[in-house]
């Protein structure tokens, strides 16, 4: 048929541009089976980045904020890159240097939606820590670790809905928001002597029954996929209506609430850490 209309297959032109479109193909195939956990470790892992420790509170003595540092660092190199596949250093400074990512600690931070993580104007990560909420340290390192497993603070991964739901209607898989530390973040331990908190491993988002070997969470307090411990939460949203749901577990007692949606931003970390810090702060 080619024949026919005047194409000569032997030609060089038509053979480079039939390879062209077979490789297109294939890596639009490879791409395809990627699990979206392994896409995003590989991304993660393939530039490194530094994290600056810096004190705007007045409160903590240079000697102190390196040593938090140094834990810090210790904690990510041992604990957290291993087992989520992502590259970082920790370092204490006076200032944010330029092209870092920093965690600022604050004496108090009383404007609402302050706290926590955020994005700069360039879509850059950082956080604010007040020394006033009680372990500061406990909370400078979750803001770490969710910081560097998920710098832009989207990442989704989707899994069959929390056991036993009770809030309004959801599809039978949503897509969960993956904050590390926010399920078991009432669990810490101690990393040369400076307490941090724990956090959950990449099965911990997977639902398919299979039982993990490597377990749940770092301190193996988590023993199931998506179970929530005393004092922690998790957040999803319904891939067909784009709601958005938190999961909280206080005092042994279960409550599941949707979020509203005013206030919502471009980033979902804010987004619903906000609302779950509304929630706590609630009567």
């Amino acid at each position: 048929m080619f024949g026919e209309i005047g194409l000569d297959l032997r030609r060089p032109w038509f053979t480079n541009r039939l390879h062209k479109i077979v490789l297109s193909i294939r890596i639009i195939w490879t791409l395809a089976k990627i699990d979206p956990l392994e896409e995003s470790k590989m991304s993660s892992a393939a530039i490194p980045v530094h994290v600056a420790l810096v004190d705007k509170s007045g409160h903590v003595n240079a000697t102190e904020l390196a040593e938090v540092a140094g834990a810090l660092n210790e904690q990510v190199q041992a604990d957290v890159a291993p087992a989520w596949k992502v590259a970082a250093t920790v370092g204490a400074y006076p200032q944010t240097p330029v092209g870092t990512w920093g965690i600022e600690l604050h004496e108090t931070i009383n404007e609402p939606g302050a706290a926590g993580y955020h994005a700069d104007e360039h879509g850059q990560p950082y956080a604010r820590v007040a020394l006033s909420d009680g372990e500061w340290t406990v909370s400078v390192s979750h803001e770490l670790i969710e910081m560097i497993v998920d710098p832009f603070g989207s990442r989704l991964h989707t899994a069959r809905r929390p056991e036993g739901w009770s809030g309004p209607a959801v599809a039978p898989r949503v897509r969960y928001l993956m904050e590390p530390g926010d399920p078991c973040e009432r669990i810490t331990y101690e990393v040369g002597g400076v307490k941090v908190t724990d956090f959950v491993l990449p099965h911990f988002y997977r639902s398919s029954g299979a039982v993990s070997d490597v377990g749940y969470s770092h301190m193996g307090a988590v023993k199931a996929p998506l179970e929530i411990l005393d004092g922690g939460y998790i957040s999803f949203f319904d891939p067909h209506s784009g709601r958005a749901f938190q999961r909280f577990v206080t005092n042994g007692q279960t409550e599941d609430v949707e979020l509203p949606a005013e206030g919502a931003m471009h980033n979902l970390r804010e987004y619903c850490d906000n609302h779950a810090r509304a929630f706590r702060a609630s009567p």
